[in-house]
């Protein structure tokens, strides 16, 4: 059985390939030659070879690397078959999306990765005439996430929002990373903002100067929670035991809101957590706010930043951004850029981002993953520093 070609034209004279006409008449246009082969391509349903099939046999027949039984490998032929794929390719791209679209969160609900992904849904859903869909997938830092979108077709229907751990945990797992940073693009940042440092008010301190005192008289008595090894909470941490030049016992969970129980409970009294999920239990008075990680103070706290409570040289702020795998057609990439753009000067995004403290971080794909390779660069030699390991 051989897969036809639907709609698809190659740029070689007057050679068209219309709805019906199989492979065997390009390549075999007379039925002389018998053909017990089989073309590996996959089909969508609108009849179109995809992308990333495509591409590998177009290298193969360019390259002389491609050797079917009985048929002689023309040049003509693999000019046309070249240019048969470059048709397919752009169709995808002209046609996208053809499907629901996967927004990935790669830890556990609750989280400020999962209050941007649910909250920008519905917009993009609304742009891109597809349903988007969100999908919690946790694990290692984010890394079965990551290592898993990898796997899938690289075209544009399966999105990552990554934070700084993705950055971050190629310096951390090294050789066993299951990514590089460069198998990602950034389609664009989602924003960024400081965290709150909190403590549960049975432990004692109510001030970052008073927690210090606590941590060098009791050396590892005390210990935080973090969304896993190399998130945003956990660097926070390290962060601050380096410039306080005190020690914490790091617990890690599989993401924000899988610690937060345990937090409120008191069972883990300490936490470096985004705004957007701790405020209604600063104000409650459930938790104590220390300080904020920013290097100014945060609308709508009242919380010191930590700088001004005593460690002067101490400044962080998580960043959260949309990733695709590399390999997504550009054009593809550009779309989903300009959606999302648009989505994040909604005045309601704006208005709920302001009120949380998160900044706008706007701009191309390529501004967004010069950003994230930069922050790739600068943990480098904090991780290495910190002797930060998997957990």
């Amino acid at each position: 059985m051989y897969p036809l070609i639907a709609n698809a034209k190659i740029g070689l004279g007057s050679l068209q390939l219309n709805e019906g006409l199989g492979l065997r008449a390009l390549l075999d246009p007379r039925k002389r030659t018998p053909l017990n082969w089989q073309i590996p391509a996959e089909i969508n349903f609108e009849g179109l070879i995809s992308y990333n099939t495509c591409a590998p046999l177009q290298n193969n027949f360019l390259q002389h690397e491609l050797h079917l039984p009985g048929l002689p490998m023309t040049r003509f032929i693999r000019i046309a078959f070249y240019f048969f794929c470059l048709s397919a390719f752009n169709s995808i791209a002209a046609d996208y999306p053809s499907k629901t679209i996967k927004l990935v969160v790669p830890v556990a609900p609750g989280g400020p990765n999962d209050i941007f992904a649910r909250t920008l849904a519905p917009k993009l859903s609304l742009s891109l005439g597809q349903s988007v869909v969100i999908e919690n997938i946790a694990g290692a830092g984010g890394n079965q996430a990551t290592a898993m979108i990898l796997r899938l077709p690289q075209d544009g229907h399966t999105l990552l929002l990554h934070g700084l751990a993705y950055a971050v945990n190629p310096s951390i797992f090294g050789t066993s990373s299951p990514y590089a940073i460069e198998d990602y693009v950034a389609v664009s940042m989602v924003g960024k903002g400081p965290l709150i440092f909190v403590a549960h008010p049975t432990l004692g301190p109510k001030s970052v100067r008073e927690l210090i005192a606590l941590a060098k008289d009791k050396p590892d008595a005390l210990s935080y929670a973090s969304g896993g090894t190399g998130t945003s909470p956990h660097l926070a941490a390290e962060l601050f035991k380096s410039t306080s030049n005190t020690k914490m016992m790091h617990i890690p969970y599989k993401g924000t809101g899988a610690f937060m129980p345990d937090l409120l409970a008191g069972r883990v009294p300490l936490a470096f957590v985004s705004p957007l999920v701790v405020k209604p239990y600063v104000q409650s008075g459930q938790l104590l706010a220390l300080g904020v990680t920013s290097d100014k103070r945060s609308k709508g706290w009242d919380a010191p930043t930590i700088s001004e409570a005593g460690l002067t040289s101490y400044a962080f702020d998580a960043w959260y951004t949309i990733l695709t795998p590399a390999k997504t057609p550009s054009e593809v990439v550009s779309r989903l850029n300009k959606v999302i753009e648009e989505a994040l000067t909604a005045a309601d995004v704006q208005e709920k981002w302001a009120s949380l403290g998160v900044e706008l971080m706007p701009g191309t794909s390529k501004e967004a993953t010069s950003y994230v390779s930069s922050e790739y660069h600068k943990w480098v030699k904090v991780v290495k520093d910190a002797n930060i390991k998997p957990e």
